[in-house]
């Protein structure tokens, strides 16, 4: 699993799902999925941005999950669990605080 830096503050604690009867190969399209929603919400940020200082903040951390879904690895259950999680926080952050 890559290191995270959330772009925004972590959100009030949420209920995490239980994963427990969920098959790798969905846990892999599910952390997939989850990349997929931050990125959306990276690139609207980009889009958004007012100055070139923000853009490029935005489209960095944009480089940065793309590298971090390029490295998921689908054999490693708990590392995907944690990457989802992480991914799933920033996400919700980022869009609670728009």
């Amino acid at each position: 699993m890559s290191n995270t830096s959330l772009t925004a503050d972590v959100p009030v604690a949420r209920t995490r799902p239980d994963f427990t009867h969920v098959s790798d190969v969905m846990l892999y399209d599910i952390a997939r999925h989850t990349a997929s929603l931050l990125i959306a919400e990276l690139i609207a940020r980009s889009d958004a941005a007012t100055g070139e200082s923000d853009r490029e903040r935005w489209e960095a951390r944009l480089r940065l999950v793309d590298e971090q879904v390029a490295a998921l690895n689908p054999a490693d259950r708990a590392g995907l669990i944690a990457q989802n999680e992480a991914w799933d926080d920033e996400s919700h952050a980022l869009r609670d605080r728009a």
